[in-house]
């Protein structure tokens, strides 16, 4: 069966992180639809959208300090989750 984002997020990802010790509805461990500002493209001097510079994570992870630890990025069940995935190091 087919999971939609909201599914997937409630049943699988909230859990995961409530039995790794994270509380989802403590904002000073995780932020929920967290606001990324990025680069405008090349030769773009202003948003042409009012989300044009934007992404949004479903999830960010805090530290401590209060400072990003992890971002979490939730898919329906029939997306390849490998379409939300980035590594930095």
């Amino acid at each position: 069966m087919t999971k939609s984002e909201a599914q997937t997020r409630s049943e699988l990802i909230d859990q995961q992180l409530a039995v790794s010790g994270w509380n989802v509805k403590d904002p000073t461990q995780v932020v929920e639809e967290f606001d990324i500002l990025t680069g405008l493209p090349e030769g773009v001097a202003e948003p042409r959208t009012p989300y044009e510079g934007h992404q949004f994570s479903d999830y960010v992870l805090l530290g401590k300090d209060r400072k990003p630890l992890a971002v979490i990025e939730a898919k329906k069940s029939s997306r390849d989750a490998a379409i939300g995935r980035e590594r930095r190091v």
